[in-house]
């Protein structure tokens, strides 16, 4: 069976990809159709994929043609294959496939900036883009709608997804959550038996892109408050607006290694999650190293933090909501293998076999 994957950019590497990845090892053989490529920013062990990005001009204003993609999505030549997998945030499931292949396509979310949700860059909000931008949002809005329809069969990575999918393309989605890939440092069950270890820092720890929908100025406002360690790792457009607002407790660590994040991840006192995100690995990941979370009450957090048992909610999107709980917050309450057994139920072996379950049943339909 010749399968193709469809995603919509490969010059980061995020929960999106470690998804695709996770795909990709059900499908190794299967080419990968993409926008963007740039094996820069991507794991060694993607590089000797077969990625087949748009042949797009090498100028630092390819971003604009983006208002293209979905049109040059549209005009992939799929013909030859037996079935079709699309991962998608934006327009990657917008692709034309013939009638006698089956397309799955597992949705990341609904394009955020489409329906007012928050997102990395602001342009929206800039009043000297709005007359352009609004009339062109309204176009993909009606284009996004009908390449909902396109796949034969929808997956979405969590219950909060699922709901956005049901709303704005009046679809039903199976729910797979992604999977979470790290290594404890330690095994499982040395963390499982040992609950009562010491821990080896004080430090609490935010794993994310630095953007500005992610929040992390909540986190380091309420640690700049309370005078708590905090570890932030991750890259992005805030790191400087952040760093400025940073008081002499929150270091930045930028980009770390997955080797050197399990080390964090062992070692710290608790994660902190503070955005309103459509699933969020992190909580998951800090999770599987017997941490527990705090993180805002809203989206996929609510879907993976048990709260009492694997960590805490703060109600707000405010430094004052996340404050009242951080100040109470007691790390040592929450059992190690409490936290490992909820991140088991999001594993590689978990999702794949789900995923690969899913598939043959709907070929089976087919």
């Amino acid at each position: 069976m010749k399968v193709a994957l469809v995603h919509d950019f490969l010059n980061q590497y995020g929960g999106a990809e470690r998804v695709l990845e996770a795909i990709h090892e059900i499908f190794p053989y299967a080419p990968v159709y993409t926008s963007l490529y740039d094996p820069r920013k991507l794991p060694l062990r993607m590089k000797n994929w077969d990625v087949r990005p748009f042949k797009l001009p090498k100028i630092p204003v390819v971003r604009y043609y983006t208002a293209f993609y979905h049109l040059l999505f549209e005009k992939i030549d799929l013909s030859e294959y037996d079935l079709v997998v699309s991962s998608s945030a934006g327009f990657a499931k917008g692709v034309l496939t013939g009638s006698k292949t089956p397309h799955i396509a597992y949705i990341h979310t609904p394009p955020r900036f489409l329906y007012h949700y928050e997102t990395e860059i602001k342009r929206r909000d800039i009043w000297i883009y709005r007359p352009v931008l609004a009339p062109l949002d309204n176009y993909f809005r009606i284009w996004d709608y009908t390449a909902a329809q396109r796949p034969d069969f929808m997956i979405a990575n969590s219950k909060e997804t699922a709901g956005r999918i049901r709303k704005f393309y009046g679809r039903e989605a199976t729910v797979i959550y992604p999977p979470v890939s790290l290594e404890p440092v330690a095994s499982s069950q040395e963390q499982e038996t040992n609950d009562s270890r010491p821990m080896t820092n004080d430090y609490f720890l935010v794993v994310s892109r630095l953007a500005a929908y992610k929040r992390i100025d909540l986190a380091i406002e309420a640690a700049n408050r309370l005078k708590i360690p905090l570890k932030i790792v991750g890259v992005g457009r805030e790191e400087k607006r952040l760093k400025r607002m940073a008081g002499s407790t929150v270091e930045f660590l930028g980009f770390v290694s997955d080797e050197e994040l399990s080390k964090l991840y062992s070692n710290c006192q608790a994660s902190i999650f503070p955005t309103n995100e459509d699933f969020g690995i992190t909580p998951i990941e800090a999770m599987s190293f017997g941490r527990p979370v705090i993180a805002l009450a809203k989206g996929g957090a609510l879907e993976t933090v048990v709260a009492g048992k694997t960590g805490e909610f703060f109600a707000e999107e405010t430094v004052d909501s996340l404050v009242e709980v951080w100040k109470s917050f007691d790390p040592s309450k929450y059992k190690a293998k409490d936290c490992i057994a909820q991140a088991k139920k999001f594993s590689k072996d978990r999702f794949k076999k789900e995923f690969s379950s899913f598939v043959e049943s709907k070929l089976r339909m087919k």
